[in-house]
């Protein structure tokens, strides 16, 4: 008796399902932490730089392991037991605030505990992409990313409008939500086709080899480098000002609350998933180079004009119209890396790029951090503006990021 042929749509469905879950649960994550940290705990711009530079460093450092480990493994239970354990860490902070215990701390902790799963979760469940793509959309690798890059934005962004009156009814019911999130994003996870059993050969492989192999793959390819150099440095630009800016600047320019944080990472996510989705309707973009490049000019234009202080509503105007470039930028270099990568290599590969892309984040979190302290929200945006000049101007005339076009 012959079983019934599986429909491998349903693969992107699901994966779909599991990546809403997962990112709504981080989204609630992306306002509770620097919500706690700068309004419940007051603690200084300084310590926030520093809190949010922990809250990335972990994910970034063990995603190369994490891509060693993705290549080696079935993806589809590997991905499963990391999301299980995911949910673990905001249960234990979600008690402990119950029973009116937190500290600056305690925190760390949390968030050094998910930023670990997440340097595991994150390669794994792009490099799953792949394989759905594959099977569901015909190989449209563009497609597949803008899809997975709107799903991952939009979900934020409902995560964050959660998260938004964590002032209203305290933070331990949304993190029991979250916690349920990542569960629910488990099992869709076990909803997918299994990926095909690794060699035994293959898992008795150093580490460290493999990921130094992809280091030197992403390295050595001449279209993913000058991408890696241009979101390297931006991100120190720019992650960092994200991150710690807009809290402090919500807190102590316009006197917000979580409310206020949630809703101008929801501009800002927003418009990376409206950009996202979009690009996934219309054709592949042909100058991928070239759209990269144009894009990263946004940044600059708004941190030039939050620095003249507009009403808080023009601040989640810009922030939006920062999303919608960051869109383009964001999932076109993902898109090169996906199309430049080797199924062999392709987990470390995206994880090495991930940690060129986001690296910056943790030096810039510290930076800007220190540089609020010392002159203030409404200047310090005036610093990368003006450094991404010197950036854009060198990006384009030492490497051939301009020229880089989509393979036929």
């Amino acid at each position: 008796m012959t079983t019934p042929a599986r429909d491998h749509r349903a693969d992107h469905r699901w994966y779909m399902a599991g990546l809403w879950g997962y990112f709504l649960a981080a989204g609630i994550q992306g306002v509770l932490y620097p919500w706690i940290i700068a309004f419940v705990l007051h603690e200084s711009s300084e310590r926030v730089g520093i809190a949010q530079m922990f809250s990335m460093l972990p994910m970034l450092l063990l995603g190369l392991f994490g891509g060693a480990m993705a290549d080696r493994v079935e993806l589809r239970r590997h991905l499963m037991r990391l999301q299980s354990v995911a949910m673990l860490p905001p249960l234990i902070l979600a008690g402990l605030i119950y029973n009116g215990i937190v500290s600056y701390n305690i925190m760390i902790l949390y968030v050094l505990a998910l930023s670990t799963i997440g340097g595991y979760v994150m390669p794994a469940r792009d490099s799953m992409l792949s394989r759905v793509a594959a099977t569901s959309l015909d190989g449209n690798i563009q497609r597949a990313v803008a899809l997975a890059m709107s799903g991952q934005f939009l979900g934020q962004v409902g995560g964050y409008l959660l998260g938004s009156p964590a002032e209203y009814i305290g933070a331990w019911p949304l993190l029991i939500l979250q916690s349920a999130l990542l569960g629910f994003a488990a099992f869709t996870t076990s909803r997918l086709a299994a990926s095909p059993p690794e060699p035994r050969a293959s898992q008795r492989r150093s580490p460290l080899r493999d990921v130094k192999e992809g280091l030197l793959a992403v390295w050595r390819d001449e279209r993913i480098r000058p991408v890696l150099l241009m979101m390297f440095f931006s991100g120190i630009l720019f992650t960092g000002v994200f991150m710690v800016l807009f809290p402090i600047l919500i807190r102590d320019v316009y006197h917000g609350s979580s409310r206020e944080i949630g809703f101008v990472f929801m501009s800002f996510f927003g418009g990376i998933g409206v950009s996202s989705l979009a690009l996934s309707r219309f054709r592949p973009i042909r100058r991928q180079g070239r759209a990269i490049m144009l894009a990263m000019c946004t940044g600059s234009v708004v941190m030039v004009l939050v620095h003249f202080n507009p009403p808080i509503w023009g601040v989640f105007l810009l922030a939006h119209g920062w999303g919608l470039a960051a869109g383009i930028s964001m999932s076109q270099s993902r898109a090169i890396v996906q199309e430049s990568a080797t199924d062999a290599l392709r987990a470390r590969m995206l994880a090495g790029f991930n940690l060129g892309t986001m690296g910056g984040g943790p030096i810039g979190s510290l930076l800007v951090g220190i540089l609020i302290g010392r002159i203030g929200p409404l200047n310090a945006v005036l610093i990368p503006s003006g450094l991404m000049l010197f950036l854009w101007a060198a990006i384009f005339f030492f490497t051939p990021l301009w020229k880089i076009e989509a393979p036929r």
